[in-house]
């Protein structure tokens, strides 16, 4: 193992180093700023051997400058320094395939089978591209480890600073040297072996779905050939692996379970439920027999019994996917502990909170209910004999049908509220009257005092209903001082100002100034009719 670059190095005169991203046989890969783009780059490191070390350069940099794919991480460079080869690719950020399916199955939680084959048709499509090279690129260690999803959920095979052409394989020795990972690489990748090609692939990524539907590393090629020796099944089923999965206890017997641990240890804790590995029993009987027969084949040890392209593992795939059952949105119940809003609950809020405030705006209004007339009723503010149809007052103009608009009195809707109109009103009423009670023999009705008109508040609906309730509440009073009146006075006669001049008291207008508009105006025709003879 050689030793790891100080973080802050800088390599090639740009690539200053960040810290290591992970370490294995070969070598390092470090976390880089290149500080001429300022961008983040993953720079796997070899230690280079021999004087073949500049040709492998070469080769391999005309070999990776090729590959221009969505799922596989752009080129950038390559280059050697102190004895060490370098492969620059671009950094891609997100978790690992593994570190995501052993968190999920920590947590006892489940990552959907359709999102987890998904993935695994991407990173197809991306080896297909390296295979359809020429010549063809061979990736040689597809695992969970190097398939990288990002946060928008594209899976990105990375690493491929171990891939080679297999047409070229002399001129590759230095990655030849690196024999994949146990489980996922084939036997023709060891030492000894065949030599890789298109179908080494394909037992990776049968190896990858393993992983990925069991949470489990697939047993290597060592552990196999043992098993086949001792006559027993070299790669179990996944109805197996449903079949040996504990049943899912209830809370009380875990809790009971705990409580015995903490008295008697056992010597081997027991095998603990995957959920994960549940959902395959949603699974339909033929396609869980489909995705075991894709395991199977393209993971067989002979390569002849392999899928033949990964083409044919990947479509196999894909009639999987098209067949499985669409899984119902769940139902996550409410986590008293958390701290995210409950957005559907936070509209039906708003939605209650806004008819309230509508219905409070516009309450649904009531006539007032007048009060109920007897043979012997009273006005209750003067005290004055009723008739038993009376509908105003004839003493003092009280409107015996709204009862309600006037303060002093008693009314069923104590709530109701009098407006600075009405009240205006009001007080011009008993002005009326008290003039009309006290004025002189020798004085008019007609001299009597009107009330200033109320101000046009800002409510203009408000307002012109108050002018029209004025109104009417203005010919009370004169309906009373016609029936006080003497006999023989002619209510007919229209009242005349101290000046003698008569006045139409029926739209409150001269009758000179009508008169005189009417000579002005035919002043201006006959003006207008001259001009125009003369024109």
């Amino acid at each position: 193992m050689i030793e790891t670059v100080p973080s802050g190095t800088i390599l090639h005169g740009r690539y200053r180093i960040e810290r290591v991203l992970g370490s294995g046989g070969f070598g390092h890969v470090y976390l880089a700023l290149d500080q001429v783009t300022n961008q983040q780059a993953a720079v796997k490191e070899y230690l280079v051997t021999g004087t073949s070390g500049q040709e492998q350069l070469k080769h391999e940099a005309r070999v990776l400058s090729q590959l221009h794919h969505p799922n596989l991480p752009a080129f950038m460079d390559t280059f050697i320094e102190r004895g060490r080869y370098y492969v620059v690719l671009s950094y891609i950020e997100g978790e690992d395939l593994t570190d995501l399916i052993r968190l999920t199955r920590q947590r006892n939680e489940v990552i959907p089978i359709a999102q987890m084959l998904s993935w695994i048709l991407s990173i197809c499509d991306a080896v297909m591209f390296m295979h359809s090279q020429r010549p063809t690129v061979i990736h040689r260690d597809i695992k969970p480890d190097n398939i990288r999803i990002t946060p928008n959920g594209t899976a990105v095979l990375v690493d491929l600073g171990n891939a080679k052409a297999a047409a070229d394989g002399a001129r590759t020795l230095f990655f030849i040297r690196h024999q994949g990972t146990p489980g996922y690489a084939p036997p023709e990748q060891y030492p000894g072996g065949t030599g890789t090609d298109a179908r080494s692939d394909v037992y990776a990524l049968g190896g990858t779905l393993y992983f990925a539907l069991l949470a489990a590393e697939p047993p290597s090629v060592s552990t196999r050939n043992q098993s086949i020796q001792q006559g027993r099944p070299d790669l179990l089923s996944l109805q197996e692996h449903l079949a040996n999965n504990p049943p899912e206890e209830s809370p009380e017997a875990s809790a009971a379970r705990q409580f015995r641990l903490g008295v008697s240890k056992p010597a081997k804790p027991a095998p603990r439920h995957s959920r994960h590995i549940a959902q395959l029993g949603n699974v339909p009987p033929e396609l869980l027999n489909a995705l075991n027969h894709i395991i199977q084949k393209s993971m067989a040890l002979r390569p002849r019994d392999r899928y033949q392209y990964v083409a044919d593992f990947a479509n196999d795939l894909k009639n999987v996917i098209a067949a499985l059952p669409q899984p119902p949105s769940p139902h996550r119940p409410k986590d008293p502990n958390s701290t995210q809003p409950n957005l559907s609950e936070i509209y039906d809020t708003l939605q209650a909170s806004k008819g309230n405030a509508t219905n409070q705006q516009n309450p649904p209004q009531t006539p007032p209910t007048p009060p109920t007339r007897g043979s012997n009723m009273v006005c209750p503010r003067c005290n004055n004999p009723l008739a038993p149809n009376a509908s105003f007052c004839p003493r003092c103009g009280l409107s015996l049908t709204n009862p309600g608009s006037h303060p002093n009195l008693p009314t069923q809707h104590a709530s109701t509220s009098v407006s600075q109109a009405e009240q205006t009103l009001i007080m011009s009423q008993e002005q009326m009257r008290q003039g009309a009670l006290a004025r002189t023999p020798g004085q008019k009705p007609g001299h009597m005092q009107v009330p200033p008109t109320t101000p046009r508040s800002d409510n203009y609906p408000a307002y012109q209903q108050n002018k029209s309730s004025q109104a009417q509440a203005m010919a009370v009073p004169a309906q009373s001082l016609q029936s006080n009146m003497p006999t023989g006075h002619n209510s007919s006669r229209r009242p005349t100002s101290r000046s003698g001049v008569t006045q139409n008291t029926e739209q409150g207008i001269p009758r000179w100034l009508i008169i005189g508009g009417i000579v002005i105006l035919v002043i201006l025709l006959v003006s207008a009719f001259v001009l125009m003879r003369h024109m």
